[in-house]
């Protein structure tokens, strides 16, 4: 199972269609929020709303299982990241997907791999824009690459 994982794209219809078309041999298609489109504009994306997303009211977060592997996805600007650690725990989950820092990290809290796919067009680290896919061939064969926008 591959899924192609973007957020905070922010109005940037263009390089969301153009990632897309990309990587159209996805399985899924996430984004995690602050797309400032209306959602009938990113499908196929799922997605849930971010903290710039005023046309959207829902979701605000997403628990999906696809094929026995939990995955949760949020926006991130509701997490009080002084418990980050207890609430990714709590969850109980196999992946935790967020955005909102604009910046790409992939880490493991316990058995939950947590990532967050930076921003597509207004990164805060040295990326050019990323996103993320995510290939799952099972619980214990996860593996995900970050990728740079590159729109040459």
């Amino acid at each position: 199972m591959k899924i192609l994982i973007i957020s905070d794209t922010h109005g940037d219809i263009s390089r969301l269609k153009d990632v897309y078309l990309k990587h159209q041999d996805c399985d899924y298609f996430f984004h995690l929020g602050d797309f400032e489109l209306p959602s009938y504009l990113i499908s196929p994306f799922s997605y849930v709303i971010g903290n710039c997303d005023y046309l959207e009211v829902e979701p605000k977060v997403l628990n999906l299982t696809i094929n026995d592997i939990k995955i949760h996805l949020e926006h991130g600007n509701r997490i009080n990241y002084s418990y980050f650690e207890e609430y990714i725990k709590n969850l109980n989950v196999d992946i935790f997907l967020f955005g909102h820092l604009h910046k790409q990290l992939a880490f493991k809290i316990d058995k939950t791999l947590v990532l967050n796919p930076g921003s597509l067009n207004r990164p805060r680290d040295d990326s050019k824009g990323s996103y993320l896919i995510l290939n799952i061939k099972n619980k214990n064969d996860i593996t995900y690459k970050f990728y740079e926008y590159n729109d040459d």
